[in-house]
């Protein structure tokens, strides 16, 4: 004898057995909150999908660096006499330090070196000289950018300001 478990048995008029039993189907609310989980897991991963595409965007379009071009002016003696190609012009006397070997340096708001760079070249004549340089590779991110010639102490710019160009002078 074989037990069944639920109704119990019936036959139709061609002898086959027929066990009713309860629905599987789930009830009338369940297929709604399967449609919404499945909706908001959608939603969810396609968020994900949208930030992160906007995130690698950002990425590609602001590298994580850029340079600081400028020129600084010169006023006082000069001198024009033993310069390499593309500098007709350097300090002498007390400023003797602004040649073409002179350091440009970045700083952050800490004093923390970031980068390093040089004049490119100069122009000029007798009691002025424009020095050209450019200061590659500097990290985004600081509060401030110190930049510095030949030791002669800083000054500070944005990085909004840095990256569109500095220009300094010094002399009489």
């Amino acid at each position: 004898m074989t037990a069944l478990l639920g109704p119990e048995p019936s036959s139709d008029p061609l002898g086959t057995t027929v066990v009713d039993t309860p629905s599987t189907q789930p009830s009338g609310k369940r297929p709604f909150w399967i449609g919404l989980s499945a909706g908001v897991a959608a939603t969810a991963a396609a968020v994900g999908i949208a930030f992160g595409v906007v995130t690698a965007v950002r990425a590609a379009s602001a590298p994580g660096s850029f340079d600081i071009t400028g020129m600084i002016t010169l006023t006082g003696k000069t001198t024009s006499s033993g310069l390499p190609t593309g500098f007709t012009c350097a300090g002498a006397g007390g400023y003797s330090d602004l040649s073409s070997s002179a350091a440009v340096t970045v700083s952050d708001e800490s004093g923390t070196l970031l980068a390093k760079g040089h004049f490119t070249g100069s122009s000029g004549s007798s009691g002025y000289c424009i020095f050209d340089f450019t200061v590659t590779d500097v990290p985004r991110g600081s509060k401030f950018y110190e930049v510095e010639i030949a030791h002669r102490g800083g000054l500070s710019f944005t990085e909004a300001e840095a990256e569109n160009g500095v220009a300094l002078s010094l002399g009489d």
